[in-house]
């Protein structure tokens, strides 16, 4: 068994001094080819082999796919017992019926996940399947219908299994949100992504694939997978990402006061860059500076924030006049693009002070920005306009791109997004220590 099998039995098989389950209830959450299904098969499949009318019941993402999945498992069980004659159980294929019943009274049988296909019987354990792919009025039949078989039979055991589902909601969503909090009684194993983690970072997809990690599967498989799937489709499959939402907070608020210091320390000079991005329809335009120290340590600060974006090219020329060799970066999109236009146009301003960066560019800093956040490894001070920004954003997915989105219509996030590109430059900059002069030689 593989490492992430012997993490799932063990959740499964964990009991108290009195022999009773420690987890009545387990939410299991694996990306896809990891050995999740197989794991729990071969578990409920042991304790029907070796616990007398041990009853369990079977549900999937639909009756026809959770039949599929019990009649793939029961042929295989048929095919490692070849001798009819000396099988210990007997495998019932009557569509709609099907079931396997042992020699010694244990049954596992399959149902489609409805109320009604529950109800008059009982049972020791109800496995839910590909529970992510629940929605809310499925979820509800299941909790209405379903886990009253287990009131009466003592030591019994419900099991949610599954990939990350689309939306925040339905029975897997639901029992890992209660899980992650640490409720008593609820077991939890949990392979998926952080919020400020790179999706198209391999590090990371061996962190969060166990499948890969313990070379079930190939990266050559994995990076196949990349190329021809939607970064939102690979990410929930692959990687068991947190269903987004145009209303959830791209971070923590926690987080991002943990990073807050009452000071800003002197921007040290040749070792910032600038970046500006104005909102869709123009109505404001922000401009931010980013560096790292010398032992590594992102900063970042707003410099400007104002209505309109008519005063962002003076405001540009004359930081390109006062710092020689400094970049401005901006994403070539929309309004950006007639600020370059406006600045090229002056006199006396450095043709090569401007930066265009692409959309990946911008959001590999989000990734890095929102991952130093997440780390309490970054530094900035309050700053009204800034925090505004990091209270109204959210992410949102442009082909594979994660970028800053807005989680209301009146937010503006321009100088968070300002932030994160200048950020995003800055990373790359060699830091240069200040120049000394020599002193006098004294022989």
């Amino acid at each position: 068994m593989l490492p992430q099998g012997i993490m799932v039995a063990n959740v499964l098989e964990a009991v108290d001094a009195d022999g009773e389950f420690l987890y009545p209830e387990v939410v299991i959450q694996i990306p896809r080819r990891a050995t999740k299904t197989t794991t729990i098969t071969n578990v409920l499949l042991g304790r029907c082999f070796e616990i007398p009318g041990y009853k369990v019941v079977q549900t999937g993402q639909d009756g026809a796919r959770a039949r599929q999945a019990f009649n793939n498992m029961a042929s295989a069980l048929e095919y490692a017992y070849p001798d009819e004659t000396t099988r210990p159980f007997r495998y019932y294929r009557a569509n709609g019926t099907e079931r396997l019943v042992w020699d010694n009274g244990s049954v596992w049988w399959v149902v489609p996940p409805q109320a009604r296909a529950f109800r008059g019987a009982s049972a020791n354990v109800i496995w839910a399947d590909e529970a992510g792919e629940y929605d809310a009025a499925i979820t509800a039949q299941l909790i209405e219908g379903a886990l009253p078989l287990l009131d009466t039979v003592k030591n019994s055991q419900v099991i949610i299994s599954g990939t990350s589902p689309a939306t925040r909601e339905g029975l897997l969503w639901d029992y890992l949100v209660t899980g992650r909090k640490g409720t008593e009684g609820i077991g939890i194993v949990d392979f998926s992504m952080r919020p400020d983690d790179d999706p198209t970072d391999e590090a990371v997809w061996y962190r969060v694939h166990p499948g890969l990690a313990a070379g079930l599967t190939s990266i050559a498989t994995i990076r196949k997978r990349f190329a021809t799937m939607k970064l939102i489709s690979f990410q929930r499959e692959y990687l068991c990402a947190d269903p987004t939402s145009a209303n959830i907070a791209a971070i923590d608020p926690e987080d991002w006061a943990a990073t807050t210091v009452d000071e800003m320390p002197p921007v040290p000079d040749g070792n910032f860059t600038v970046a500006f991005d104005i909102h869709p329809d123009g109505q404001s335009a922000a401009l931010a500076l980013a560096y790292y120290t010398a032992d590594g340590l992102p900063h970042i600060q707003l410099l400007d924030y104002r209505a309109g974006f008519s005063w962002l090219p003076a405001a540009i020329a004359k930081l390109l006049k006062e710092h020689r060799g400094l970049e401005v970066v901006f994403d070539s999109i929309g309004h950006n693009l007639a600020v370059y236009q406006t600045v090229q146009r002056m006199r006396g301003i450095p043709a090569t002070g401007l930066r265009s960066i692409t959309m990946k560019d911008s959001a590999a800093g989000v990734s890095l920005l929102t991952s130093s956040i997440a780390d309490h490894a970054l530094v900035h001070t309050a700053d009204r306009d800034l925090d505004a920004a990091v209270t109204g954003a959210s992410f949102r997915y442009v082909n594979d791109s994660r970028l800053f989105g807005r989680r209301g219509s009146l937010e503006d996030v321009s100088p968070l997004v300002a932030s994160a590109n200048a950020l995003y430059i800055a990373a790359g900059k060699r830091h240069k220590e200040p120049v000394k002069r020599r002193g006098p030689i004294l022989l």
